[in-house]
């Protein structure tokens, strides 16, 4: 059982074994789920508290993101050295595409994190030169 913490609603975000969806427990003693959590809380674990999602970053113009890019010291050359070492043709054409043509970017977008990772860029470390070229 994986239990990842507590909702806004104040149910409990819980995994169970044999299962990869995610389960909606109440936080309600007479619910058969929620005494196995019991169980697991009394052998020593802790339901972790409700933590509110991440702030959505808004999205950023192409202009916006290659300046970022630059300011903070990656050549738009290592981007596309990153798409081009794509290795499936039809994901690789995709990511030209969307590098090349898009007029806005999505920091949800998975070339985001797929270039960020070949950069060797972390998610927190995105999200801030993100939110910095918010403001370009």
């Amino acid at each position: 059982m994986n239990v990842i913490g507590f909702t806004d609603a104040g149910l409990i975000r819980v995994i169970f074994d044999g299962s990869e969806a995610v389960s909606f427990v109440p936080d309600d003693m007479e619910n058969a789920d929620r005494q196995k959590i019991a169980a697991w809380e009394a052998a020593g674990n802790v339901i972790p508290p409700y933590v509110s999602p991440p702030q959505v970053l808004g999205p950023l113009t192409a202009r916006q993101l290659r300046l970022g890019l630059v300011m903070n010291g990656y050549a738009i050359e290592q981007v596309e050295a990153a798409i081009d070492a794509i290795e499936n043709p039809q994901d690789r054409a995709v990511a030209k595409i969307e590098w090349e043509y898009a007029s806005t970017f999505n920091r949800t977008h998975p070339l985001i994190a797929q270039v960020g990772t070949v950069l060797g860029l972390t998610s927190e470390t995105i999200d801030a030169m993100w939110e910095a070229a918010l403001t370009l």
